[in-house]
């Protein structure tokens, strides 16, 4: 009895360890490629350029995302340092754009916001109304980008002479006010009587 060729060919293609470890291989090689580039967006994907000029980069690094409406539209890929307009140095982010996400009107802001505690930021895009897009890789103005003031510049202003002028101020209303609490319950209560005829005597 003899079996179909078909069959045999099927089982001879399975069978062959050579051929199956170099698709093996090759499946793996892909894998990490597209895992590799993922921050860069997927290869094939149809994409357009769009350049901003921001006064702050804001710690900004490539790869960052760039969001619409909460959604992933692009990826920050270069960041340089430029000269604006107004003569000082800012930045020119290179951004990513997928197509599907839509032309870019002129009107458009991009913000940059944090999108964790831990110093991750990433691209704000609150896109336009107006009808006149920007041509892919045009670059848009810096007076359409802001940086606002993030919680952990607040903080750096408490640098350590900051700290201590403070602890001795602390230090030096704290003996002021010290054994004083009687007098000064005393102050409180004479005031309205004080401050009632101040006008006039002003």
């Amino acid at each position: 009895m003899t079996r179909p060729r078909g069959r045999r060919s099927n089982a001879s293609v399975v069978a062959n360890p050579v051929l199956v470890g170099a698709v093996t291989t090759l499946v793996i090689v892909v894998a990490v490629f597209l895992a590799y580039n993922a921050n860069n967006g997927l290869p094939f994907v149809p994409t357009r350029q769009l350049d901003v000029l921001v006064c702050n980069g804001a710690n900004l690094v490539k790869g960052n995302e760039v969001r619409s409406g909460g959604f992933r539209v692009g990826v920050v890929t270069d960041m340089q340092p430029v000269m604006l307009p107004n003569h000082k140095v800012g930045a020119r982010l290179t951004l990513k754009l997928d197509k599907k996400a839509g032309a870019v009107p002129v009107d458009s802001k991009v913000v940059i916001r944090p999108r964790s505690a831990l110093g991750l930021k990433y691209v704000e895009l609150d896109t336009g109304r107006s009808k006149k897009v920007f041509a892919d890789g045009a670059t848009m103005p810096a007076t359409q980008a802001s940086v606002p003031v993030e919680i952990d510049e607040v903080y750096n202003m408490f640098d350590a002479a900051t700290r201590r002028a403070s602890q001795g101020n602390l230090q030096g209303f704290g003996d002021a006010l010290a054994g004083r609490g009687a007098d000064l319950n005393q102050t409180i209560e004479v005031a309205p009587q004080l401050f009632g005829h101040l006008g006039s005597v002003m």
